[in-house]
């Protein structure tokens, strides 16, 4: 049986498993590692947000996820019974305009099977025991006493990583101190099926409607005893502060949680990486826990790539921890705010005033709530891999059609996980461009003025150089074409034969 490997990811759950497709899909040696015996039957990730569709999409996988998942469009936040807030996703410049609900074992039946259609391998029952690093390669000990080498390791073993640990990664932060429990029920009441409601009160609690019929509850309850409460106790809770008449006829899953608020120092050591939970330990108000590991993969995988396969230096792997630790640090403080105020364990009302329908919060409303909740919001913009420029530079591109050689493309269709692109709004001679730009052997992209797009974020005469994983490296005229010449040659940018 093989023993080398170019990558070894421990952790077979969704954020290890589209981290292994996307490297075996560019052609990366890959191995998976798991402890589990089978996929996980335990529902923690409920939601796709808009940021993990658009990677999905990219990888050529999407359509299987939403055969399998449900559309919400909505969010509405209550209290004291009346609804004073409302999260509409319509309002994202993107085409997906909604969250996708699905649970997490689905996500990860999907990923494995397309992980073996790639002829992907992973050897389940087995943990990791022991590492050992040298110059050349890291050998990863199992229990079941193989030794495999490989030239990457990367923890995706979630909250209690070994890989962390054995890399000597301090996980600071804090647990919440209060318990949350968490169950999935078969209920009667007039709440919309495409809406994800959360309720502000003294026994917090959110409701998500899943795609099997049944909905999740997440709610607070401090009880001093570890035994769940009965379906009456729920039945209680839920009738004292839903304003709508709710039954609940039965309990099909249920589980008892804290919440936590971690981070780990570093995201690499050497080369060790650490990616998801492994990392990072949100609450999961808002949904954002598995989607921030999907884009964690997402960043970690194209620059894998580019080492691997097209040569380029190392250190562009630092940048890994650059750019996604950054994005944790913002996440991590606002999930804690959000948290704080659901569960009513912060009670300042300056704080509660952001949510509430007030005139001077309709902007926030409409625009800035539906992108921190859809992941668009994540942004590179001080990483040194951005060019200080324009408004788009470090964001992840905008949704576009676009023209090549005559064929329509959508911007989120060219994104690839290993080569750079050149998005261009001109109304000068194209072909005259694309001559002056063939050294630069990029594929070139005309922005289609007339297309179907609901807002056009680049201006005329303007150009996007967009890295391999969808976020623009540079926003500029096109009379500063040469930054780009300056771009390529600073960060050694080669491409595969």
């Amino acid at each position: 049986m093989k023993n080398h490997y170019q990558v070894l990811i421990v952790g077979a759950g969704p954020v290890g498993l589209l981290l292994a497709c996307r490297l075996k899909k560019s052609g990366i040696d890959v191995v998976v590692v798991e402890k589990r015996s089978s996929r996980s039957t335990h529902s923690k990730a409920l939601s796709m947000n808009a940021a993990s569709l658009a990677l999905l999409r990219s990888l050529g996988v999407l359509e299987r996820f939403e055969r399998s998942g449900i559309e919400i469009s909505d969010i509405s936040i209550y209290w004291n019974q009346q609804r004073v807030s409302h999260i509409d996703y319509r309002q994202l410049n993107c085409c997906y305009q909604h969250i996708l609900a699905i649970p997490q074992p689905e996500t990860e039946r999907l990923l494995e099977e397309y992980f073996i259609e790639l002829d992907g391998e992973i050897r389940r029952s087995v943990t990791l025991s022991a590492i050992d690093v040298d110059s050349d390669s890291i050998s990863a000990r199992l229990s079941d006493g193989t030794t495999l080498t490989c030239d990457y390791l990367i923890g995706c073993d979630g909250s209690h990583s070994t890989v962390r640990d054995f890399a000597g990664i301090t996980f600071s932060g804090f647990d919440y101190g209060i318990d949350f429990y968490l169950f999935d029920a078969q209920v009667k009441w007039q709440g919309k099926r495409d809406e994800v409601h959360y309720f502000i009160d003294e026994q917090g609690f959110i409701i998500i409607p899943l795609a099997d019929g049944n909905h999740r509850f997440v709610l607070r309850c401090p009880r001093k005893d570890e035994s769940l409460p009965s379906l009456a106790e729920y039945q209680t809770v839920l009738s004292r502060y839903i304003p709508q008449p709710i039954v609940i006829e039965r309990v099909v899953w249920e589980s008892k949680s804290q919440f936590y608020n971690r981070l780990a120092n570093q995201y690499r050591v050497g080369n060790i990486f650490l990616a998801g939970d492994a990392c990072h330990l949100f609450s999961p108000i808002g949904g954002l826990g598995m989607n921030t590991g999907f884009q964690d993969a997402w960043n970690l995988a194209w620059k894998l790539t580019a080492v691997i396969r097209q040569r380029q230096p190392d250190d562009l792997l630092d940048t890994y921890d650059e750019e996604r630790r950054s994005v944790a640090v913002i996440l991590r403080d606002s999930t804690d705010t959000n948290t704080r105020l659901i569960a009513r364990i912060d009670r300042d009302s300056e704080k509660t005033r952001c949510w509430l329908p007030l005139f001077s919060n309709r902007d926030r409303a409409r625009t800035l709530h539906p992108q921190l909740f859809s992941g668009l919001a994540q942004h590179y913009i001080r990483s040194s891999l951005i060019c200080e420029s324009r408004c788009l530079a470090g964001k992840y591109l905008p949704y576009l059609t676009l023209i090549q050689q005559g064929n329509r493309v959508s911007s989120y269709d060219i994104v690839d996980g290993e080569n750079y692109h050149l998005i261009v709004r001109s109304e000068s001679d194209k072909q005259e461009l694309i001559t002056s730009l063939s050294d630069y052997h990029l594929a070139v992209y005309f922005v289609e003025v007339n297309g179907p797009d609901q807002k056009i974020e680049l201006q005329p005469e303007e150009y996007l150089l967009v890295r391999p994983d969808g976020f623009v490296a540079i926003h500029e005229s096109l009379g500063t074409l040469e930054v780009v010449t300056h771009y390529i040659e600073t960060n050694k940018i080669r491409y595969s034969l």
